[in-house]
């Protein structure tokens, strides 16, 4: 044991201080301090300067090792903020227009709906089924698309055409007094061309103030029917239901719209007041017949122009959608 300590203390003997390194000595260097702090003020200048312009010092990691500075998550979340916007707004958008195109859908069906309707109402009341005296207001934006739109003209020119054939069949020596009779308003003379849709609702057609005061025009095929028929020697009346008040202006009306030279022009007189206008037109015809004339035909736009004629008397109704008179 004691052989043994003096070996390990023969191997570890103490080296003389001559033999240790020397400590590495360090200077202070006042040049180099001056410069280490030149440095770090340039620094901190570099750091203010584009700090402040591409953000803070700091930084946020997802997690791979990529950082992202403040102004690059504000203009991530900006993003997303903004793109949220968008779609909602397009959502509101094509929820808009859905219900647009649904509301669309609606009003053309109920529309189609309101035409079959008005359809059918026009023809019964030309078939004299419906007797109502005006048009219902759901149909009055249907009856001024048909007479504006060229099918109320087609219609009278159908009738007066057929009208026109049969009177040709007829031959009339001078000697003879065979006679037609037309209706004077919407048979002759049209004041519908006038009903548009901004007086709709506030002047009734039959009034004496509309009849008065509104420009007529005449209905071109009958105008013409009339100067054949004249050419032909026909004795040519007019029943109107217009008051004998308007006498005048209705005879002014006839000769400014190229309907010369008729037999007569008869208007309702106070006499003729009382009762419908049926029986009124019906016993006016019988006291041209009293004169000696033969009716062989009656032109008129009402039933109660055309109903209950003399035997023998051929009858040609004109249609007439804006108003009905019994």
């Amino acid at each position: 044991m004691a052989a043994s300590a003096t070996d390990e203390e023969r191997d570890f003997e103490p080296l003389e201080p001559s033999t240790l390194p020397s400590p590495p000595s360090f200077k202070f260097d006042q040049n180099n301090s001056s410069s280490q702090n030149l440095l770090s003020r340039a620094g901190s200048g570099y750091e203010s300067q584009y700090g402040s312009m591409f953000g803070s010092r700091f930084s946020l990691t997802d997690g791979s090792g990529v950082f992202l500075s403040s102004l690059a998550l504000t203009i991530i979340v900006s993003a997303i903020a903004i793109v949220g916007i968008v779609l909602v707004a397009v959502i509101i958008t094509l929820a808009v227009l859905l219900s647009s195109c649904d509301s669309r859908s609606t009003m053309t069906l109920q529309k189609q709906l309101d035409s079959g309707f008005c359809t059918s109402f026009r023809l019964n009341v030309e078939l004299n089924n419906v007797q109502d005296r005006v048009v219902p207001l759901l149909c009055e934006d249907y009856m001024l698309d048909y007479v504006h739109g060229g099918q109320y003209l087609k219609d009278i020119e159908v009738s007066v055409g057929s009208a026109s054939r049969y009177l040709k069949t007829l031959s009339v020596q001078h000697h003879e007094k065979k006679a037609v009779v037309l209706d004077v308003d919407e048979t002759a003379l049209s004041n519908a061309f006038y009903y548009t849709h901004s007086s709709k609702g506030l002047m009734d057609p039959r009034s004496t103030m509309w009849v008065s005061t509104t420009q007529v025009s005449p209905i071109l095929p009958v105008r013409d029917l009339y100067r054949e028929l004249r050419a032909a020697n026909w004795s040519i009346f007019f029943i109107s239901e217009r008051p004998e008040s308007l006498f005048d202006l209705t005879a002014k009306n006839l000769l400014e719209s190229g309907f010369e030279n008729w037999t007569s022009l008869i208007l309702r007189s106070s006499d003729d007041a009382e009762g419908t206008i049926q029986a009124y037109k019906s016993r006016k015809r019988s006291e041209i017949e009293k004169q000696g004339y033969q009716i062989m035909s009656v032109l008129g736009d009402q039933w109660s122009d055309v109903t209950a004629p003399a035997p023998g008397t051929r009858t040609f109704k004109l249609p007439n959608p804006m108003y009905h008179i019994i």
